[in-house]
């Protein structure tokens, strides 16, 4: 009986995912199934991949939907009565899973979990944050707000604990119970990429569920390792930060709020692409990429 379905969306990331899945067989758990969902990376490389890692199920796509849809793919395949949304870029430590699946099964007020996460440097990559609000969306404000709150607010505190409660935990790593995923209605497929995890914890706020960081646990994650190849592709993907953004910011918010808060991101935007413009090649070809929606 398959207890966990670990699902792992992928777009030319060979090498990062080809250790990722090496990972997770040393784990030596045998009640989890593993699904890649491949986002249409037409590169000639899938069907060696396929060859290489026939304990995988893969489900090819004939386009790239984006993150969110791709999860949902291979959630609606999943036989696992756990999820784990799992980054192609990330690496398990030996012994992750097994004593993850015991803490979780015996707290279950927990409902979306994560762990701490290392860079390839050792450096922690904070996979949280602060949920978005009107007077928040300058970055600098979320830095006194953390201030403000006191220690346990604090990336360092949320990174390190043994046991955090953030507002929202990244997409890089999340494990969730099938029901519950179900119940949210799962990822939200108008965020291309960026922001859903964001949306996926706060409608899991709103009914009042627990975001946990369990960082006893430790992966090792190599943040951009197929988002930040290249100008072209950092230019693609910086633009969906700021995209995703606005579409959160449209959902979540109603009146003057939302008008503030998309006033003050339009400003910090054009503001931060027109003052790196003569220097970036990446923050040029967002501009062309933006003016291009």
């Amino acid at each position: 009986m398959i207890s966990l379905s670990i699902i792992i969306v992928s777009y030319r990331s060979w090498n990062r995912l080809d250790a990722c899945l090496k990972s997770i067989a040393l784990q030596g758990i045998h009640e989890i199934e593993v699904i890649v969902v491949d986002n249409h990376s037409d590169d000639g490389m899938v069907h060696h991949f396929i060859s290489m890692h026939p304990e995988v199920r893969f489900i090819l796509q004939d386009t790239n939907a984006g993150f969110a849809q791709a999860c949902n793919r291979g959630a609606r395949d999943a036989k696992g009565s756990w999820l784990l949304f799992l980054n192609p870029d990330t690496v398990l430590k030996a012994n992750t899973l097994t004593p993850l699946m015991t803490k979780v099964t015996n707290e279950p007020a927990w409902k979306l979990i994560g762990i701490r996460q290392l860079n390839d440097r050792g450096k922690d990559t904070h996979p949280h944050g602060l949920f978005l609000k009107w007077w928040n969306v300058w970055a600098p404000m979320r830095s006194l707000e953390r201030l403000v709150k006191g220690e346990k607010s604090s990336k360092q505190y949320l990174s390190t604990a043994p046991v955090a409660y953030p507002d929202w935990i990244s997409g890089s790593f999340v494990l969730i119970r099938k029901t519950d995923f179900e119940s949210l209605g799962g990822w939200d497929e108008r965020f291309w990429m960026y922001c859903e995890d964001m949306d996926l914890s706060k409608r899991a706020s709103d009914l009042g569920w627990l975001r946990v960081m369990y960082n006893e646990l430790v992966c090792t994650h190599s943040h951009g390792g197929s988002s930040r190849i290249n100008h072209q592709t950092k230019a693609i993907t910086k633009s969906a930060v700021i995209q995703s953004t606005f579409m959160y910011i449209n959902k979540h918010f109603k009146g003057p709020g939302r008008s503030l808060m998309e006033l003050t991101l339009l400003v910090d935007t054009m503001l931060t692409l027109l003052l790196g413009f003569p220097f970036s090649k990446t923050r040029r070809l967002m501009i062309k990429q933006l003016l291009q929606q």
